[in-house]
């Protein structure tokens, strides 16, 4: 049995990343006109780093997977919250952190009432709700996320990756315009080393890709490329 997929809104637009986020770049990236109250606040003073935010938009504009590692502190979750919010993108962040459990994401059986009775019912979790809404899912702190949580992210690290749920007997299909990123880290014991991007397969799979970036300090001018 498949879930169908919530009738969310897609992008009906697009807009200049030239214009918007002053980048020297003719890419052009989609967005909505009117955001909701997912999307998250503007801060008008940020600035944007220029390959990385170039990396984020590929992800929204292609729906990549992206990755972002860095020192703690450098504007990691942020930049990505920054980029939809001109987007007019709904964006979540979820830390993984040790509390965050395989039923937090999954979902689990509530007791609720129906008709002055009280039933079991199953209730979503951040990841079904998300996967099946136009929402840009940010995981942070995700190399300090539990194995049996992981497990379930790793399911949806595909494009195309659908979500099983098997005690609900559903199979979960993304919605066109989810989109996932990943924070992380940066585990060195240099401070000095340049900020690097580089988008390519993260495995020898062709299946899906991403972009991922690393962060040393925010001030870094410095910009290596493999």
């Amino acid at each position: 049995m498949n879930a169908s997929v919530e009738t969310a809104p897609q992008p009906d637009m697009k807009i200049s990343v030239r214009q918007v986020f002053g980048l020297d770049t003719d890419m052009e990236c989609p967005a909505y006109s009117k955001g909701d109250e997912h999307v998250p606040d503007t801060d008008t003073d940020y600035v944007f780093d220029r390959d990385t935010t170039l990396a984020i938009l590929a992800g929204f504009a292609h729906n990549r997977r992206v990755m972002i590692s860095g020192y703690h502190g450098t504007g990691k979750s942020t930049h990505v919250e920054q980029v939809a919010a001109r987007l007019n993108w709904p964006c979540v962040r979820v830390n993984l952190d040790s509390h965050v459990s395989r039923v937090d994401l999954v979902g689990k059986d509530a007791i609720v009432l129906q008709n002055g009775k009280q039933v079991t019912e199953f209730r979503d979790g951040i990841l079904p709700w998300a996967l099946q809404n136009n929402i840009a899912l940010c995981f942070d702190e995700y190399d300090a996320g539990r194995p049996d949580v992981m497990f379930v992210i790793q399911r949806v690290l595909e494009v195309s990756g659908k979500l099983t749920l098997l005690d609900q007997r559903r199979v979960i299909r993304p919605h066109p315009s989810f989109r996932l990123a990943m924070i992380a880290r940066r585990r060195s014991s240099s401070r000095r080393r340049p900020i690097t991007a580089r988008s390519r397969a993260a495995t020898p799979s062709p299946r899906w890709s991403a972009s991922r970036i690393s962060r040393a300090t925010p001030s870094s001018p410095a910009i290596s490329r493999p």
